[in-house]
């Protein structure tokens, strides 16, 4: 089943919850996206329809700069100075594609993300765990 939700698109959190709703299996947002990377499983991009312009908006083109790799294509992660309350630790990070969001670790040890703009691909997702084990290693 968790093939085929990933194939129609569904994104982690859905898969969470379709998981949670129909076999009873409850799993934090990091073990569904552990899961996923086990099995190779990758979940597909729905193509938008393209939002159909009035003749009044059409407009040239304007061509955006690619975003710069950070740090040579590690995630730059960070701690906050003050921690979210209700976390045990939290912080940000920015990945090399762009993608950047907050993290967050609760008293339980459960893992979050706060405000993802974006999604990261399973190697960002892996540096992270890396970077973010040396930072927390030193902490």
């Amino acid at each position: 089943m968790v093939r085929q939700w990933a194939a129609e698109g569904v994104d982690l959190n859905g898969i969470q919850k379709s998981l949670a709703g129909e076999f009873g299996v409850h799993m934090t947002y990091m073990d569904v996206r552990f899961l996923l990377l086990d099995y190779g499983i990758e979940i597909a991009t729905v193509a938008e329809p393209a939002p159909v312009k009035k003749e009044a908006e059409v407009t040239e083109p304007v061509e955006e700069a690619p975003a710069a790799p950070v740090s040579g294509g590690k995630p730059v992660v960070t701690l906050d100075e003050l921690m979210l309350p209700g976390t045990l630790i939290s912080g940000k990070v920015q990945f090399a594609s762009g993608t950047k969001g907050g993290w967050q670790i609760d008293q339980m040890g459960r893992f979050a993300w706060n405000a993802l703009e974006g999604q990261p691909t399973p190697e960002e997702l892996q540096a992270f765990q890396l970077e973010l084990q040396m930072i927390l290693s030193r902490a």
